[in-house]
């Protein structure tokens, strides 16, 4: 085999990460989802030099290999905004039903809402009549359904958009925040019964949105490849954690990447941008922050803490003029480069504490959220871990049974409280025993929270009825239980963010950074992370985590030999095989010349010359 053919066979192992890859943006409302997309977007990225970047040191180094491959490798993303979607959907209703929805969502009369938007009736009408065709094109044969891949391209990244701004800004002609409102609620309807007037829910409709984002992308997909290029998608924006779930099981190479940008930055924006009371930011938040959701709510409302939580790749938005706006592209470039060649460099020191910190939270035995902890010293060596589970020796809620407590069974598991208080055990039968036996557990196990059963008992939120240790908490327990180190100036990691208890314990030990995933910590950072004379810097994660920390940062192969395998590189020969192939070399330069002065001579020289 060839130089050449090696190269080449090179060349096609990369294909599979260079050719698709689907992104999938999530972040609260003003984080900047869509600035991350609009970079995506673009022909080129235009990366500020490493020596003017926020990089520093190696990560430098790093960056400027970034910089030169991602800039040989670049092309641009379609963006596939979910709002368009949304509007393909709210335009199945005809004019008068699409003003009693709005009517319905802003509490306002119907005849008044017509009158306010009158202007785009025409608009509409055009725009819900060309949905239709779409829609009722056919693809019964290849040739037909090539015509409509053509056009569900021109739909949904370039007819849609147009409508959806004018559908917008009509909408804001009613109030600031009429828009966000109706978008907000078709969203949730879609979700729950696949029409955008209807909340009523409907098993049978729950993927539907998502479903014709499937649908949307195997166009582009067909699209880009009759013009011979990569299919490169960013989604914007996920706001429900099982549609990302939806798209990682039908897509190897989809990576949701959370959009992140400190609170106060997120708020300005809010008020200056969009006009937003407080009033309205708190409505916003509830709905995107919405505390827990039960029964079918889980899996048509938005959850954004939850789709942080589960996101491949953060990345900070600083929010700060030209330099913010550099520092996001720096990381867009980063993380793109490492989807298009896995392991071209390696993780941050941040990233290898975090890794370790998600890590050990998958052994902790809450039911309801497992976090994990690491503490490290100023130069990011671990000293502890910690996960959020019960004291040792006592067993985590993931194990324990409510009809194995109700019956007496594996008594060990529970406490004196549980097995013998009168009350407890009548809450806990009233709510369980209906569901032993059921057949929809289909072998689960049938765990409860004491937290939440003790509070609904007693009618309050009270958290000292936990029965974990929090993992900041047990990664500080670990270090002063196993012969203490001093942690001055030490680091501490955490894939949520410390509460209020934990802040204190972290400032008490001498933290002087916390690196979190969450970005929305309460009161934490306010009330306790902020005053006194060694006040510790909160720092919001950027990296890759999780499966996706494995996929971006392996190899595959070592670079020393992908170097070679694509330059084609030759081992240096020894002296002695050096010699020889050089007088091989003159020999054959001596009889060349020789063959030129026969040639000046006439012809061959005699035996005698």
């Amino acid at each position: 085999m060839s130089d050449s053919d090696d190269a080449s066979t090179l060349e096609k192992l990369f294909t599979d990460f260079t050719d698709f890859t689907v992104i999938g943006l999530t972040g609260r409302t003003g984080s900047g989802c869509s600035t991350v997309a609009d970079i995506l977007s673009k022909e080129n990225l235009r990366l500020p030099d490493p020596e003017h970047s926020h990089y520093e040191g190696n990560e430098q180094r790093k960056y400027r290999i970034i910089k030169k491959y991602i800039e040989s490798n670049w092309c641009h993303f379609e963006w596939l905004q979910v709002r368009t979607v949304i509007t393909r959907f709210i335009l199945k209703m005809n004019f008068s039903e699409f003003c009693h929805f709005v009517s319905e969502c802003l509490d306002e009369n119907a005849r008044e809402v017509q009158d306010k938007i009158k202007e785009i009736r025409s608009l509409y009408q055009e725009a819900h009549d060309e949905v239709r065709r779409y829609d009722l094109l056919s693809e019964s044969t290849s040739e037909d359904l090539e015509k409509k891949t053509e056009e569900a391209y021109k739909i949904y990244f370039r007819y849609l958009p147009d409508v959806s701004n004018q559908l917008r800004d009509a909408l804001k002609g009613i109030n600031v925040n009429a828009y966000t409102r109706i978008y907000q609620a078709a969203g949730d309807n879609i979700r729950a019964s696949g029409k955008a007037n209807s909340s009523r829910f409907d098993p049978g409709k729950v993927f539907i949105f998502f479903k014709t984002i499937n649908k949307i992308i195997k166009s582009v997909r067909r699209y880009r490849k009759s013009i011979d290029m990569p299919c490169r998608v960013v989604i914007d924006a996920i706001r429900n954690p099982y549609e990302a779930e939806f798209l990682r099981e039908r897509y190897s190479h989809f990576y949701l990447v959370s959009v992140n940008t400190e609170n106060s930055n997120r708020l300005d924006y809010l008020r200056r941008s969009h006009k937003f009371s407080e009033h309205q930011i708190e409505a916003l938040d509830k709905k995107e922050y919405p505390g827990r959701l039960d029964g079918y709510k889980k899996f048509c409302s938005q959850d954004i803490q939850k789709c942080i939580e589960i996101s491949d790749i953060h990345i900070n938005n600083p929010k700060m003029g030209d330099f913010g706006i550099n520092e996001l592209k720096s990381q867009v470039a980063w993380y793109v480069s490492l989807m298009l060649h896995p392991g071209i460099i390696t993780p941050t020191s941040l990233e290898n504490a975090m890794q370790i910190a998600y890590s050990v939270k998958k052994s902790s035995g809450c039911i309801s959220r497992q976090v994990g902890a690491v503490v490290t010293d100023r130069n990011y060596s671990v000293k502890s871990v910690g996960w959020n589970n019960p004291p040792r020796g006592q067993v985590p809620c993931i194990l324990r049974n409510a009809e194995n407590l109700l019956d007496g069974a594996d008594p060990s598991a529970y406490s004196e409280y549980e097995k013998n208080s009168v009350s407890f055990r009548g809450a806990l039968a009233e709510k369980f025993n209906k569901y032993l036996g059921d057949s929809r557990l289909r072998g689960r196990n049938l765990s409860f929270c004491f937290k939440d059963l003790q509070n609904e008992m007693d009618n309050k939120s009270n958290q000292v009825h936990t029965r974990s240790l929090h993992a900041e908490e047990n990664a500080f327990l670990q270090i002063s239980k196993y012969g203490g180190v001093g942690l001055e100036e030490g680091v501490l990691f955490t894939t949520a963010s410390p509460c209020e208890l934990c802040s204190k314990k972290a400032y008490q030990i001498g933290i002087s950074k916390v690196v979190f995933i969450d970005p929305y910590p309460g009161i934490a950072k306010s009330h306790v992370l902020s005053s006194g004379d060694n006040v510790p810097e909160l720092v919001l994660f950027r990296g890759a985590i999780g499966v996706a920390f494995h996929r971006l940062y392996r190899n595959v192969m070592p670079y020393k030999e992908e170097l070679k395998t694509a330059l084609g590189i030759k081992k240096l020969e020894d002296k002695k095989q050096l010699k020889i192939r050089r007088l091989v070399e003159e020999n054959e330069r001596l009889k060349e010349k020789v063959r030129e002065l026969s040639g000046a001579n006439g012809g061959e020289p005699s035996e005698q010359r």
